[in-house]
């Protein structure tokens, strides 16, 4: 087990064309399960492998505990990478496949036969691929084969794993039963965990801390709380959550918050700290939690304004509204029995207690930016 830090690294592909990394840095304390979220070509697959030692990096500096591996082969490293593309060896059965890294010249004197067998015999049963030993790659599923691909890290024990999307083409149960057994292994064995995924709610739900990488720029590190809570800019806050959060052009004075489109709110003891900062310019946007938006009567005498139920999306107990006022477009989440029917109008409102505050021009949150 061993701590990791990324510092200032950059990457580039097609003779600087394509900026990969730009200037990363984060540490990863010894034991933890760290996420890395971002949408497709982020470069969270590049930060894998120059991690890992697979590709070398432009610029920066990567230790492993208090090594310097920047320069270091990948057998030098002892970490252990599960990709999303498989990357199995075809000529190879499934059990073999799985005792390859066992059987490295590196290790070769660390395993027995009887303790490789237990061992992958261990780690099948917890990838349910138990009945796939004797089969070869091409007889296996993509979700069997993510599963064998995930089981060749797991049957190691190194300093670091490192995990690109390791379960991103297995169905919904199946997944969400993966991942509570990977957070489970990492907590027992302690091992330093780095985790990518596209998917928020994977991150949210696994990560002890996780960073936000978006076109290669590293937007915000923290616990899923404080991002979730405290999103560093509107990239953050929409990427984030689900359904995103609404956006709203407002303008702030001292007595109230003047929302586009959709009405005003009395000032609160944050709405003026943020003018403060502004220098009393008034600009900004708001951000609202779907789940913070309150629906009311057409009629309540509370409510800022009047929307129309563009579309209903029921997921069980829950369900997800589209709302229009005027040409803003909204979204809310509430109970589904609450939930009024598509073309229905209500009142909306908003707890001034509850909304974000993001520059109109950086994007970036008010609240987090010094007095």
């Amino acid at each position: 087990m061993a701590s990791i830090t990324v510092q200032n690294v950059s990457k580039q592909y097609k003779g600087g064309e394509v900026q990969a990394l730009r200037g990363v840095s984060f540490d990863v304390q010894d034991g933890e399960f760290f996420c890395i979220l971002g949408p497709a070509g982020a470069g969270k697959t590049t930060l894998i492998k120059l991690i890992a030692g697979i590709e070398a990096a432009d610029a920066g500096k990567i230790m492993i505990g208090d090594q310097d591996v920047t320069d270091r082969l990948p057998m030098e490293r002892d970490v252990a990478v599960a990709f999303e593309t498989y990357a199995l060896y075809p000529q190879r059965t499934v059990r073999e496949n799985l005792a390859f890294p066992l059987q490295a010249p590196v290790r070769r004197n660390e395993w027995t036969k009887e303790a490789i067998e237990a061992r992958i015999t261990e780690v099948a049963n917890l990838l349910g691929i138990s009945e796939l030993l004797d089969r070869y790659p091409r007889q296996l599923s993509g979700g069997q084969r993510q599963r064998v691909a995930l089981g060749r890290a797991l049957v190691r024990k190194p300093k670091a794993y490192l995990l690109d999307e390791p379960i991103a083409h297995l169905d919904a149960k199946l997944r969400h039963r993966m991942r509570g057994e990977l957070k489970r292994i990492q907590i027992e064995q302690g091992i330093t965990t780095i985790y990518t995924t596209p998917d928020q709610l994977e991150a949210l739900s696994l990560a002890d801390r996780m960073a936000v990488l978006n076109h290669g720029k590293l937007e915000q590190v923290g616990t899923p709380d404080e991002i979730y809570k405290h999103p560093a800019n509107i990239f953050v806050a929409r990427f984030v959550g689900d359904p995103p959060m609404n956006i709203l052009d407002a303008s702030l004075d001292g007595e109230w918050i003047n929302l586009a489109d959709f009405g005003r709110l009395p000032a609160t003891r944050t709405s003026k700290e943020i003018l403060v900062k502004l220098h009393n310019s008034p600009q900004v946007k708001i951000g609202v939690r779907p789940r913070d938006l309150e629906l009311l009567p057409v009629a309540a005498a509370n409510a800022l304004c009047q929307a129309e139920v563009k579309h209903v999306q029921v997921l069980g107990e829950t369900s997800i509204l589209t709302l229009t006022v005027g040409a803003l477009e909204l979204r809310s989440r509430t109970a589904t029995f609450q939930a009024p029917e598509r073309g229905a109008s209500v009142g909306l409102t908003i707890h001034p207690e509850r909304l974000h505050y993001f520059d109109a021009n950086t994007q970036r949150n008010l609240e987090l930016l010094p007095g």
